[in-house]
């Protein structure tokens, strides 16, 4: 821990340009002090500053839905007092009562009041928002030489957005998880925990820039994962932007019949498992979906192709199939199985839990 403190004392050290006036002490300055009063009459640690007392972070966060309220859920109950956050959204109902739940500090008035001071900019809106987002405030970001992520979950519209504004500092972030549910009443502290937070540093980032997000997906208790923005497109569109869409196409398919009235009360496990992301919010659903159009295109294509060659395996079972006649359809089934279990050795949690992967 102290190891941690000193790296990222020396990374605000570098950061934060008026810290002499501040009087604060360089990382070598404190070690060298501290060895001198170790040895001497007085063995106290300096007053300023010492690990423990490192200025805290500070953390805008811009949009505050499921996302940005678990963030900011998850800094208050794992990295208590290390963050100072603010928070804005067009509805200011959610930063209002997680101010008055201790979970932020400051409910900005404005998405450039948000960001104005910060060392680090998160957008947490919808996938299509967050664009509109880095253009107002990524100028404002980039003249104060801070860092500007997000959660969104297509990154290279994002990312060429983002390298559009002369001198930002962008490091593309997707933390993989989330639930149906949407807005700060379903914000979760333990949200994040165990998951990837995939990491895209743009071609402007420093340094400190990426490892700023890092700090946040690791005090988020999540695991950063490094990609760049075409491949994480073509990686999520198939294991969680596809089954968005399969799932929609199924609910219209079966709940777009007269047969679902009486079917609705006879659906359980696997008409809920099947279907449970397309409960999700339709803006973060069609914000997905614009953003990462070509990937999926090629995935509905693929899907397309596979559904028709189980229909053709159906058409050829004879009306009245045994067990023989039905080995075809046993084998692809034991072979999705065997694909999905060995797929567990390299994600200990399964499949995605976010509602399209993004908020």
């Amino acid at each position: 821990r102290l190891a941690r403190a000193l790296l990222r004392w020396e990374r605000t050290y570098n950061t934060i340009r008026p810290h002499q006036a501040l009087g604060y002490l360089t990382p070598a300055e404190f070690v060298e002090r501290w060895r001198g009063s170790a040895v001497g009459a007085d063995r106290r640690l300096p007053a300023l500053p010492c690990p423990g007392r490192l200025p805290a972070m500070r953390l805008a966060i811009v949009g505050f839905g499921l996302i940005g309220g678990s963030i900011a859920r998850a800094l208050a109950a794992r990295d208590a007092g290390r963050w100072e956050v603010t928070a804005w959204s067009r509805s200011a109902d959610g930063p209002r009562a997680a101010l008055a739940d201790g979970v932020i500090d400051a409910v900005a008035p404005s998405a450039a009041g948000a960001v104005a001071g910060a060392e680090l900019a998160v957008l947490a809106a919808s996938p299509l928002a967050n664009l509109g987002l880095m253009t107002e405030v990524g100028p404002s970001v980039a003249a104060a030489g801070a860092t500007l992520s997000d959660v969104t979950s297509a990154q290279g519209a994002v990312a060429r957005a983002a390298a559009a504004v002369p001198g930002l500092h962008h490091v593309g972030g997707h933390p993989m998880a989330g639930i149906e549910a949407r807005g700060y009443e379903a914000a979760r502290a333990d949200l994040f925990v165990g998951r990837p937070w995939i990491v895209l540093p743009g071609s402007a980032a420093l340094p400190e820039d990426v490892a700023r997000v890092e700090e946040l997906a690791v005090a988020c208790g999540a695991r950063p994962v490094a990609l760049d923005p075409e491949t994480h497109d073509r990686l999520v569109a198939a294991v969680s932007h596809l089954p968005l869409l399969v799932a929609a196409a199924l609910a219209e398919t079966v709940t777009g019949t007269d047969t679902w009235v009486g079917a609705a009360p006879l659906a359980s496990g696997g008409w809920r498992d099947a279907t449970r992301v397309a409960r999700g919010d339709p803006d973060l659903g069609a914000g997905i979906a614009a953003l990462n159009r070509d990937r999926l295109l090629e995935w509905l294509d693929r899907f397309s192709m596979v559904l028709d060659s189980w229909r053709a395996d159906l058409a050829a079972l004879p009306s009245t199939p045994d067990a023989g006649a039905a080995e075809a359809l046993r084998q692809r089934f034991d072979r999705a199985r065997v694909a999905l279990d060995g797929a567990r050795g390299t994600d200990r949690h399964g499949a995605d839990g976010r509602v399209g992967g993004g908020d």
